[in-house]
């Protein structure tokens, strides 16, 4: 991790914000699936979070490591906690921590689902990388969430955030999500180092984007920065749709007739869970304090206390 270009100046509230976002995966997720257990969504990049963390071991002890690898390594443990076991012929990587804690976790019914281009790119022997993707072609939501992930590596130049993300793009995906992976970490880290004065900078770094993940991520900054002068709650309600005017006791407007209430509108867990977590990165742990009690709190909380013990 030793990249040259340009380093962050962490702001006095990061580990608050590493908290934040780290919760905000799991709050935004839940609340697309409007369900109590956690799912695929918020599992895979805890995982990928906890391959960064063994990188970020290793350079303590003064041993070099590959980041990417790492990453690749935590996801086949978390494809096995999904799936139940490792890819035919795949790397069988020795458990660790949160490997010992998953099992711990309350599910009510079962684990819930999420971007199965994620699973299928996973499902190789080899690890995907930009000269051999595993699934060639491939572009949807599911690569936004470890984005996130990847932004929180603290003092390092942007070069190894945008190298991070690519790569861990890459584990499941081909170029054109790599492409939004990049962005999406690059929009977080901002908000990270700069909270509601970022927003300027995030038009410039969609650019040129195209395909499912890039118009996804194009959506939710744009309903993030349009709302970025409200409450961390608001600004919460505000881009889940939720924070409509009531009519006062004196409005003549009558109530629509239930006949033609709209169905509720079908959320994309991974896309929620991203936005969310930018919301976090803006606000820290304001921006998600109303959110319920998760499932993978005692996990997020000790990932985030290891996160802090090697980068503080």
């Amino acid at each position: 991790m030793n990249e040259t270009g340009e380093s962050a100046v962490l702001p006095e509230n990061y580990s608050d914000k590493v908290f934040a976002i780290l919760l905000g995966l799991a709050d935004g997720a839940t609340h697309a699936r409007d369900d109590i257990d956690p799912g695929a969504t918020e599992i895979l990049p805890l995982y990928m979070a906890d391959g960064l963390l063994e990188a970020l071991e290793w350079a303590r002890d003064g041993v070099a490591s590959d980041e990417a690898a790492c990453m690749w390594l935590a996801a086949l443990r978390g494809y096995k906690k999904l799936t139940g076991s490792f890819p035919a012929g795949a790397p069988e990587p020795l458990s660790r921590w949160i490997d010992k804690e998953f099992p711990k976790v309350e599910i009510f019914e079962k684990i819930a689902d999420g971007d199965p281009k994620n699973i299928a790119g996973l499902n190789s022997v080899e690890m995907g990388h930009p000269g051999r993707p595993t699934t060639p072609g491939a572009d949807s939501t599911g690569v936004l969430p470890r984005a996130a992930i990847t932004a929180l590596l603290a003092r390092v130049p942007v070069g190894t955030t945008e190298s991070l993300a690519r790569s861990a793009a890459f584990l499941t995906h081909d170029v054109q999500a790599a492409k939004s992976a990049v962005a999406a970490a690059k929009i977080l880290r901002t908000a990270i180092e700069r909270s509601e004065e970022s927003a300027g900078e995030w038009e410039s770094l969609l650019e040129g984007l195209e395909g499912p993940s890039a118009d996804a991520l194009r959506e939710v900054v744009t309903k993030i920065r349009e709302n970025i002068s409200l409450s961390p709650s608001a600004a919460y309600d505000a881009y889940f749709g939720e924070n409509a005017v009531e009519e006062s006791e004196e409005s003549d407007v009558s109530a629509a007739p239930e006949s033609i209430i709209a169905d509720p509108e079908v959320r994309d867990p991974e896309v929620d869970a991203y936005a969310v977590a930018l919301l976090a990165a803006i606000y820290g742990t304001e921006a998600v304090g109303d959110r319920p009690a998760s499932a993978l709190d005692d996990i997020i909380s000790e990932l985030h206390d290891r996160w802090m013990d090697l980068v503080a």
